[in-house]
């Protein structure tokens, strides 16, 4: 019984500081053994590729939190990145564009909340079908070819630069994490994820409308796509159609697992979030920075998620 109660502790603890706590061996692993490590350019770096993982990821946290999935977050991205830049290659302004993919996200998240809540399909389904229609939307509307990003307005949006070398994505990353924090701890909306998450029959019996805030959360979860899929192309100077947003899926669940909001469902953790999303690019970093294959990175954010889903089961043991 003694050993049962200390497992418990330590996957309730995981679940709590799991993120932070890995984050943190990895800034002194790397500080240790990572040439050129120990540099501010570096921590700026972090911030900057981290900023449309983050967005994704606190989407990603509501939708887990119901006890769903969203894997379709990836494409949304790649085909909002797209029809982006193509609505700017056509001369459209800035603010007008932007609208566009703004609505473009949330009237793909209200499908698939739609199809999920009301017509029952499995959020896991939907979604991968969803994520191979976007995707290959992506890559009909720019004929498979990368598509510049020529207008200045956008590029200083996602390259411009504070005195000292901070980043102009601090600020988004800052504006995220307090909204995220604030929906989740502050309203009515985190409350209703957590019930829904937690007992489906039993919020409904209490009175939450389930299919209402499904959708509004699958909403909310295209339209922060939406916005990364914005910042990506605004960051990056062009995007590739096969590329962008490639995989982001699993960055944005693993981030969510490590950051002790529960895949079963349950309450929405941004801040444990905000740690894990800093923990897959420090990842994806380190092995770059130690010229070992990229597809180990893969590997390694693999199995996070599943050491994750088994802290969970511990604590349920």
């Amino acid at each position: 019984m003694k050993k049962i109660h200390k497992a418990e502790t330590v996957s309730i603890l995981f679940q709590k500081y799991g993120a932070a706590a890995v984050f943190l061996i990895l800034i002194l692993v790397n500080a240790v053994f990572t040439p050129n490590f120990v540099n501010v350019a570096v921590m700026w770096n972090i911030i900057a590729q981290m900023t449309p993982i983050m967005y994704i990821s606190v989407g990603m946290t509501f939708v887990i939190g119901t006890s769903g999935i969203d894997l379709s977050v990836g494409s949304i991205l790649a085909f909002c990145s797209i029809i982006l830049a193509r609505m700017l290659q056509l001369g459209y302004p800035v603010l007008a564009a932007v609208a566009v993919i703004l609505l473009i996200g949330a009237v793909i998240g209200i499908f698939n909340g739609f199809m999920v809540s009301k017509m029952g399909i499995q959020p896991i389904i939907l979604t991968i079908v969803m994520q191979m229609i976007l995707r290959g939307f992506a890559i009909f509307v720019s004929k498979g070819k990368s598509i510049p990003i020529t207008n200045s307005t956008l590029s200083a949006m996602g390259l411009h630069r504070f005195p000292g070398g901070v980043p102009i994505q601090i600020l988004y990353v800052a504006v995220i994490f307090i909204v995220g924090s604030i929906l989740a701890k502050k309203t009515a909306l985190g409350c209703y994820v957590e019930a829904i998450g937690d007992n489906n029959k039993a919020a409904f019996l209490a009175g939450v409308r389930i299919v209402g805030m499904t959708v509004l959360i699958y909403m909310l979860s295209g339209v922060m796509s939406a916005v990364a899929g914005i910042l990506e192309a605004a960051r990056s100077g062009a995007v590739d159609p096969s590329i962008v947003g490639g995989l982001y899926e699993v960055d944005a669940i693993a981030a969510v697992a490590i950051g002790g909001t529960s895949l079963d469902g349950g309450k929405p953790n941004i801040t444990g979030t905000f740690f894990g999303v800093m923990t897959m690019i420090l990842i994806t970093m380190t092995i770059n920075m130690n010229n070992i294959p990229y597809e180990i990175s893969n590997i390694v954010k693999a199995f996070i998620i599943l050491f994750s889903l088994y802290m969970r089961r511990e604590s349920k043991a």
